[in-house]
Parts: structure tokens; sequence; C-alpha cells
């Protein structure tokens, strides 16, 4: 091995566990997807980590159930592996009880994005991928108490793979959407409220269209996990207090 691939390898100081609470990608856009999260993260190796059962899409109420708990048990096998985990879908389904279920750092894309944009925008409006997942994305951000900064939830409406195929004239209908929304309702910033829009890396392709900031959820979500453990930090163990686990043997 030569000198600066050695130096490569020590400077990765963290392992990520990227969970997907559901079955609908394939092993090749899984692959993809680690390739593209092991770039953005400058210290961390990150591994996709696929579930036995779970939801094709999390798209309405029913599938985000089912996402929420089809992950739980295997961050509970694999977390002496892993120095943190990131819930890989932009509604952070089951977050909560994954703080609560395993002593290692929990991410949800949603949560961290959202905190950053109100640090860079007074308002922003929010990229939800369909019309039926808007009522999703709004639940979520009333939860997490953003909904006085939110002006818009825009439905996308454009399938994620036209990102990938054709990559200008997507783009091109997206900010056409999102600037008219901008301009009727306000916003300061964008942020991209699906995380295979993040990892068409839909951000890049907007910076020359939107004279806005657009925030993106896997590199967010990826650089909270690291500052976090880079500071040393970790939940509170009062906000989210260990359960009995001998109750919970059973479905573990």
């Amino acid at each position: 091995m030569r000198e600066w691939e050695l130096g490569m390898e020590v400077s990765k100081k963290y392992r990520i566990g990227y969970v997907v609470p559901g079955i609908g990608l394939t092993s090749e856009e899984e692959e993809r997807r680690k390739s593209i999260a092991n770039k953005i993260a400058a210290n961390s190796t990150v591994d996709i980590i696929g579930v036995d059962n779970g939801p094709l899409t999390i798209e309405n109420c029913i599938e985000e159930a089912f996402a929420a708990s089809s992950y739980l048990s295997k961050i509970y096998k694999l977390q002496n592996f892993y120095d943190a985990f990131i819930v890989g879908c932009f509604g952070d389904p089951g977050l909560r009880a994954a703080r609560e279920l395993v002593s290692k750092l929990v991410i949800g894309p949603a949560e961290s994005t959202l905190h950053l944009a109100a640090q860079l925008a007074d308002e922003f409006v929010v990229v939800s991928p369909l019309e039926g997942t808007v009522i999703l994305t709004k639940h979520m951000i009333k939860s997490y108490g953003f909904s006085e900064k939110v002006t818009a939830i825009v439905p996308a409406n454009i399938p994620v793979a036209e990102f990938i195929k054709n990559r200008e004239e997507a783009s091109r209908k997206l900010a056409e959407t999102i600037m008219g929304s901008v301009r009727e309702m306000g916003g300061d910033a964008v942020v991209l409220g699906c995380m295979s829009m993040g990892y068409a890396l839909v951000d890049e392709l907007l910076s020359d269209k939107i004279d806005l900031p657009v925030i993106n959820p896997v590199k967010v979500s990826l650089k909270t996990v690291e500052m976090l453990l880079s500071l040393g930090l970790k939940h509170s163990m009062r906000s989210f207090p260990k359960p009995d686990y001998g109750k919970l043997k059973h479905l573990l």
C-alpha cells in the first residue's frame, strides 16, 4: 500500500451505518449511494445497511409506520460495529425509538437539515417528492416546531430517475416550480425533502438556477454525524431513556 493510500485509510476515524428503512432499493442503487456517501463523509467510512422487511417506498402514513420499526432490530444487533447511525429517510421514521434502543448516536436527516436551514434563513421552502407526500412532510415539520419557518411545501412531481437521465431539463423544471412558490409564498432558502433527490445531487444541479441556498439532507446528515462525533456528543439519556430490554427480547 502506498503512503498516500495509507494516509487516506487512517484519516477515516468513524464508521457510520446509513440505514435504509425499506426494501425498495436495488443492490446497484445501494452501491451507488454508498459511493456518494463516502465521498461526502470526510472522516468516516459509510456503510449502507438494508433491512429484511419493510415498505417499498415511504409515501403515506401506512408505509411510514412499517418503516419506523423495520430497522430497529438491525441497528440493535449492529451497534457495536458502528460509531453512529443515520436513518435514511427524510421523514425520520422511528427516530426517537432508535435513540432509546441503542447507545450510539442516531441522526435524522429531516431534523438535522431543518435546524441547519433555520440558521441560514428566516424562512424556507421544503421540496417534497410527490403531492401525496406533502401531508407527511407537513406533519413532520410541525412535530419539529418549524411550521412558522416553512413558507411552502412544494411537490416536485418529477421522478428522481429524471434527475439522473435528463439532468438539465429536470433541474430546470424544478427550479421553475420552486421559484414560482417562492414568489407567491416567500422563502429565503430551499430544503430538499427527499433523500433520493439528495443522492441525485439536485442541490448541485440547482446551484446555477436558484439564487438561494439549496440544502441537501444527505450531505447535512453525514456532516452532522461527523461534527457530533468529533465533539464527543450524543443524545441525552434523560430525553431518550433506555428501555427494559428484557421485555423487548422477543422483538430484537
